[in-house]
């Protein structure tokens, strides 16, 4: 399989540069595809944290990549930070015709009951997916630091194209998003799909999140085609004893604006014990932070280490809220043991020990993180 990186249109970072001030948000690959036998383009984001080396990041894939690249990779930045979920790679797919791409079976009509150009070219779903399975997540495990927990959301025929992922590769993914989902597409054909398993079906184990756009005039009820064969859909599910799913409508978003608050209710779903100030138990002490994430390791099955910002922040409410020197020396000397190459770590450690009167100390460590950012 041939590879052509076309070229970095931004960063792999959030930075500003310093000659020109611009902001990097990303890089813009494309693939040749043997399935496809075309090229095709996908962009990447990175964490602002990323550490190439050592660390594994878990993957969001998202369709629609022309719409969607910015609005996954500002809300997942942002929701990692909050310490609500884990730093993501995001993978945003784009689609020549997304007709094709995105819709499992060749139907005769499109989404609206008509015959059309879209319904002509329908029916390139399966070979889609066999992309994402057999091309692009190689690609993009072998360039990146990237792990086996992956997401896949999706808008509309995204959304489609997600829920036909969960009933057939459902062990790909740890988690599917399906944004308004056009699932009255071709005689709700997922939904046939779906009747034709056993009952308790083994091969759904990983969650399903599907969102539901208000598309009736104002004040009036839902009876659309997309919210009717939704709700058929989770029907379905509950007579098959399929029990980790939510079905979440949202009355006062339409099908063009439900995509933001969608995706964020999706991902608090699948990560719904992740946000360390929601424990009942939260003590700002490094015993229960270190129980917290080993606990929140072996729940989703990857490695989670406690975050460099909340560790910052704890020590910070140490150093210069409470005066408590010794916490704030403890805590930050914690961080720069998990974070080593941390400027900012060693930065506020050597501060610590100054506010507490280790001139020493405060020598050394301020000289170390000045020999990890000379620019500091």
């Amino acid at each position: 399989m041939k590879f052509l990186l076309l070229g970095i249109l931004f960063s792999s970072q959030i930075l500003f540069s310093q000659t020109d001030n611009k902001v990097f948000w990303g890089e813009k690959n494309v693939i040749h595809s043997e399935i496809f036998g075309e090229d095709k383009e996908y962009w990447v984001h990175l964490p602002e944290n990323y550490n190439e080396e050592g660390d594994k990041y878990p993957v969001l894939y998202i369709t629609d990549g022309d719409e969607h690249f910015y609005l996954a990779s500002g809300l997942v930045e942002f929701m990692s930070a909050q310490f609500m979920i884990p730093e993501f790679i995001v993978v945003a797919i784009f689609h020549q015709d997304r007709n094709h791409d995105l819709t499992p079976t060749h139907s005769e009509t499109d989404i609206n009951g008509f015959q059309s150009p879209a319904a002509e070219v329908s029916g390139g779903g399966k070979k889609l997916l066999e992309f994402i399975e057999k091309e692009l997540i190689e690609n993009v495990e072998n360039r990146h630091s990237a792990s086996s927990y992956r997401i896949l959301t999706g808008h509309s025929l995204g959304g489609l194209f997600c829920t036909y992922a969960y009933l057939t590769r459902n062990h790909l993914f740890k988690g599917f998003i399906a944004m308004d989902p056009a699932l009255n597409w071709d005689d709700h054909a997922c939904e046939q799909m779906l009747r034709s398993l056993p009952d308790n079906p083994q091969n759904l184990k990983n969650k399903l999140y599907i969102a539901s756009a208000h598309n009736a005039p104002e004040g009036k009820r839902d009876k659309g085609p997309f919210r009717m064969s939704q709700l058929s859909f989770t029907k379905e599910l509950d007579k098959k004893g399929v029990t980790n799913y939510k079905f979440e409508v949202f009355e006062k978003e339409t099908h063009m604006t439900v995509a933001y608050q969608s995706l964020y209710a999706g991902l608090v779903f699948l990560f719904p014990d992740y946000y360390i100030f929601k424990d009942p138990h939260y003590s700002p002490e490094i015993p229960y932070i270190i129980d917290f994430y080993n606990k929140v390791s072996d729940r989703y099955g990857m490695e989670v280490i406690p975050p460099e910002q909340l560790l910052h922040m704890i020590g910070k409410h140490y150093l210069f809220e409470t005066s408590d020197y010794a916490r704030a020396i403890e805590m930050f000397k914690f961080n720069t043991r998990i974070y080593p190459n941390s400027y900012k770590a060693f930065e506020f450690l050597a501060k610590a020990y100054k506010a507490s009167g280790d001139e020493a100390n405060a020598r050394l460590y301020f000289e170390k993180s000045q020999q990890l950012d000379p620019n500091n």
